[in-house]
């Protein structure tokens, strides 16, 4: 039996988001929710405080799928992640990209902050799945 490795490393998107929360359309007191990227002057990104733990099909190890899935979250002012979506599949017939979603989802981050106060901001998450036996000692691919 093989021993799985996982690696999982976060990242950030480029883009600024303005989502509606609540808001009855036509609304004129509708509150906006705006959704921070790293490209905001003065933003301290979250970071992360517990990772999800990626779960391995057993028909994604018979055949043995290697390879990255990248999932866009927002993490919210209470460090909770919200708004999962995946941005790049790896593999959805044996589901391994559900595997990504579901841990994405359990990610838990310090907030991240603008002027001292937190805010929402669009995270993307890179999930690698990598069999092998054990982490190089460098943390890369074995050779």
């Amino acid at each position: 039996m093989s021993m799985m490795r996982l690696t999982v490393t976060a990242l950030l998107t480029g883009t600024l988001l303005v989502l509606p929360v609540e808001a009855s359309q036509g609304s004129e007191d509708s509150q906006v929710l705006r959704v921070y990227d790293r490209t905001t002057p003065g933003l301290v990104l979250p970071t992360t405080v517990k990772s999800g733990f990626l779960h391995y099909s057993a028909e994604a190890m018979r055949q043995r799928i290697n390879g990255v899935a990248l999932v866009d979250v927002t993490v919210g002012v209470d460090g909770k992640v919200r708004d999962v979506l995946l941005a790049k599949s790896l593999d959805a017939v044996h589901g391994l990209d559900d595997a990504a979603l579901e841990a994405a989802g359990r990610w838990i981050f310090s907030p991240g902050t603008l002027n001292g106060e937190p805010v929402p901001v669009r995270v993307r998450l890179e999930l690698a799945f990598a069999l092998g036996g054990g982490p190089s000692p460098r943390g890369g691919e074995r050779r």
